[in-house]
């Protein structure tokens, strides 16, 4: 009787034993395909990484091979017939949201020269920069302008009045601008020029470098430096 009680005891702890195995198997099953999905949910986000880096490398290649072309001086290479110039010393540095202004004359080897047709020329902000970006707004995403961009050429001159950049330079690479003042409109002067007629493409851009705008102006920090009539920059103060 003993020894049948005892078999049967033995074959329940069996019973429970494997019971128990059933169960960790079960769950290191579930546990392993877990794995796995994980696993391939990481090589799938390896692989995309793997494409996105192989466009960006074509990209990178694309660019190395391709001549990256400075608009600026693509400006200086062109070849015009006239060209705009200052007609006096601008001085340096501006103020943020401080009024100045800008004069210029139409120049033909040295001399002013007088158009008939009306010519709208318009002020652009870039960076100082290898591959120089055109600024149109502010590190608040407000315009970088107030007051007056564009300005009409009559008879040889042309001012900018009123300017006013809502920036300061130091916020940009190398901690300066390059200003642009460029013929847009030439009020539709199309094939045979009339006496006194230019067109806008005939006339070089006036490009100001190293133009720096500060925050404030203060009386006892202000040492001005210029930028003369002949583009040339006076050294400015360290």
């Amino acid at each position: 009787m003993n020894q049948q009680k005892i078999l049967i005891s033995t074959k329940q702890d069996l019973w429970n034993l494997q019971n128990q195995v059933s169960y960790q198997i079960e769950d290191n099953c579930h546990f392993l395909k877990l794995i796995d999905e994980t696993n391939q949910k990481v090589i799938e986000k390896l692989i995309k990484q793997q494409e996105k880096l192989q466009i960006l490398i074509t990209k990178l290649d694309y660019f190395q091979i391709q001549p990256q072309v400075n608009y600026l001086d693509q400006i200086l290479k062109h070849q015009y017939q006239y060209e705009l110039k200052l007609s006096e010393d601008l001085e340096l540095p501006c103020y943020r949201n401080r009024i100045f202004s800008i004069r210029f004359n139409l120049m033909y080897q040295d001399q002013i020269v007088i158009n008939a047709n009306k010519i709208i020329v318009e002020l652009e902000i870039w960076t100082y920069d290898e591959q120089p970006k055109k600024l149109s707004h502010n590190n608040q995403g407000e315009s970088i302008y107030k007051g007056c961009q564009q300005a009409f050429i009559r008879e040889g001159q042309g001012r900018l009045n009123k300017i006013q950049i809502k920036e300061v330079s130091s916020h940009f690479p190398r901690g300066q601008f390059v200003l642009v003042i460029v013929p847009v409109n030439d009020h539709g002067v199309i094939g045979n020029q009339k006496l006194g007629e230019i067109k806008k493409e005939q006339i070089k851009p006036l490009v100001l470098n190293e133009f720096v705008v500060k925050a404030k102006r203060f009386s006892n920090r202000h040492i001005p430096y210029f930028i003369k009539k002949d583009g040339t920059v006076t050294m400015k103060p360290i």
